[in-house]
């Protein structure tokens, strides 16, 4: 059976469908080559610390990691309600929040 991480979304179930982070860094890697938008080039960089974090998950201490955490969601949240005129933009920022 073939399934898609897409296909609920495009079945309009989008929003109770989480999306693979790596299908996620992938949309983004895209949007940077192919927008000037700077948003695409922050949710990489985010990204990028995201996946930084989860490599070093198990060598923190709890505090640290918590602290790491609720900084990168502040991050997060200022990157997804940054303003955009690109459409391809648009729907990254939809589909991380």
């Amino acid at each position: 059976m073939w399934l898609s991480d897409r296909y609920t979304a495009q079945q309009g179930h989008g929003v109770q469908h989480q999306t693979c982070l790596a299908h996620l860094a992938r949309d983004v890697a895209y949007a940077v080559e192919v927008s000037e938008d700077p948003v695409p080039l922050r949710l990489q960089l985010w990204l990028g610390s995201v996946f930084s974090l989860a490599e070093r998950v198990s060598d923190l201490a709890a505090s640290t990691l918590s602290a790491k955490r609720r900084a990168l969601e502040r991050q997060v949240t200022d990157i997804l309600s940054a303003p955009s005129r690109c459409d391809l933009t648009c729907a990254l920022q939809a589909k991380i929040g």
